[in-house]
């Protein structure tokens, strides 16, 4: 879910990196030594987990796991996610270095907002609240990347949609490996969370 280079106008861009680039210093300064290792951990799973490509249809999608990194890492999620994507920019050229302030902003953020309000809770959570933590920051980081598009190409409208509608089925995958995976380290390691 990627937004590519010479896509996005230049003031998307520099708007994306003038969003970006203080949330992800901010949250640096701020994140305790402890919690490295963890953001470590959950930059290599969200960066794996981008590989794992699923058929569907004439395309593929790949997997976010947003709300797995979301639910481990709360608000330092967007390191995690900065990390991930940095390398992927780096290594495959996923993305790009230019508009990596506009990827950070459209699969971290939706993240953190939905991560803020169940992570103090996330020991009583029912599965159905789990299952939406993995799908929503999807489907919000969906939603995001087809808004930045259409503003900047109008002519893209059929293709945003397609975009669109093809990645739907990641909103079910996501929620369930999110109830899976939640549930399985409250049940062996709780103190994770």
């Amino acid at each position: 879910m990627h937004i590519s280079e010479g896509i996005l106008n230049t003031p998307t861009l520099i708007a994306g990196w003038a969003v970006s680039a203080p949330l992800c210093a901010y949250a640096l300064y701020k994140v305790p030594q402890k919690e490295l290792p963890k953001i470590a951990l959950l930059s290599a799973l969200f960066f794996v987990g981008s590989f794992i490509h699923i058929p569907f249809g004439p395309t593929s999608f790949h997997l976010i796991l947003s709300g797995v990194v979301g639910a481990l890492g709360g608000g330092y999620a967007i390191l995690s996610i900065s990390i991930a994507l940095l390398f992927q920019a780096l290594l495959f050229g996923f993305g790009g270095l230019g508009v990596l302030g506009v990827n950070i902003i459209t699969l971290s953020l939706p993240t953190i907002v939905i991560w803020h309000f169940l992570k103090p809770k996330i020991t009583s959570l029912k599965p159905y609240q789990l299952f939406l933590g993995g799908a929503l920051p999807t489907l919000l980081s969906l939603m995001l990347l087809s808004l930045i598009l259409l503003l900047n190409h109008t002519e893209l409208k059929y293709g945003v949609w397609a975009i669109f509608l093809y990645n739907l089925p990641l909103l079910g995958i996501e929620g369930l490996v999110c109830v899976g995976v939640v549930k399985f380290i409250l049940k062996y390691m709780p103190k994770a969370l």
